[in-house]
């Protein structure tokens, strides 16, 4: 599939908002919300690569700064190269657990922090048979007990603050996660909490690559979430994510970037 993104407006939205309704197949209120959500903001997702140029062209045209690319080349939050045992070398991020990757700071064009969110609700139906003596009494002592069916829910939901470190080189992105990220390799003052570290680390990474453009946009951009279910035995447990569709705006925006860079 072929996305088009808005990634910042040329204009205010209101003095084009009949022509970007237009261009998205929208009424020109849903057009507003979904530009005052915060841009990236996707407007068009098409199987058609000539559509999806066009509307790129118009959009430029008008003025905005609108990018887009094929969902299928997006390399996902897992894919990524892990930063969660880096090392700062003085000219570049070395890995412990993957001595043959590094990152010069002069490739790294981006900077972009985001949140993944994800949540867990599980439904949960039991049977447990009792004995009623009010059942035997109706059948006669033919039957002395009868089953209950209980129904119960629950919630869980995670939040990973994660930095997405784009390359100048075109190489796949590295993902530094707020959790589960040994830190020890910053050679620096270690704190006490996970979130202090990632915060001392983000900023490291900044002065050590002063070329990179930092941008913290994606840390307030809702994302589209993706649910997957299961179920057996009565239980039925659907899990929610907006990483994809986080990993999808962090792409749109460091092509933004990228493409101001390179002009």
């Amino acid at each position: 599939m072929f996305v088009v993104a808005i990634a910042e407006l040329g204009r205010p939205v209101e003095e084009d908002l009949a022509a970007l309704a237009s261009d998205m197949g929208a009424t020109a209120y849903d057009a507003r919300l979904l530009l005052a959500a915060g841009t990236p903001a996707i407007v068009k997702t098409t199987p058609d690569r000539a559509l999806a140029l066009e509307l790129l062209g118009r959009l430029r045209a008008r003025g905005h700064g609108a990018v887009a690319c094929d969902s299928g080349a997006v390399v996902s939050s897992g894919d990524m190269v892990s930063m969660r045992k880096l090392r700062l070398a003085p000219d570049a991020v070395t890995l412990d657990d993957r001595p043959a990757e590094r990152l010069p700071y002069d490739d790294v064009l981006a900077l972009l922090p985001a949140v993944h969110q994800r949540r867990v609700d599980t439904a949960t139906q039991t049977r447990e048979t009792k004995l009623s003596m009010g059942r035997a009494l109706m059948t006669g002592g033919m039957a002395f007990t009868k089953t209950v069916k209980t129904s119960t829910r629950s919630s869980a939901e995670e939040r990973d603050v994660v930095l997405y470190v784009f390359r100048r080189s075109g190489a796949p992105p590295w993902l530094l996660r707020e959790h589960g990220t040994s830190w020890a390799g910053l050679g620096l003052p270690l704190a006490h909490s996970e979130s202090e570290n990632f915060r001392i680390a983000v900023a490291a990474l900044r002065e050590r690559a002063p070329g990179a453009t930092y941008d913290d946009r994606l840390m307030t951009r809702k994302a589209g979430e993706r649910s997957m279910m299961s179920g057996s035995g009565g239980n039925t447990t659907v899990k929610t994510s907006s990483e994809a569709g986080v990993d999808l705006l962090a792409h749109l925006q460091a092509l933004w970037i990228a493409r101001g860079a390179y002009r």
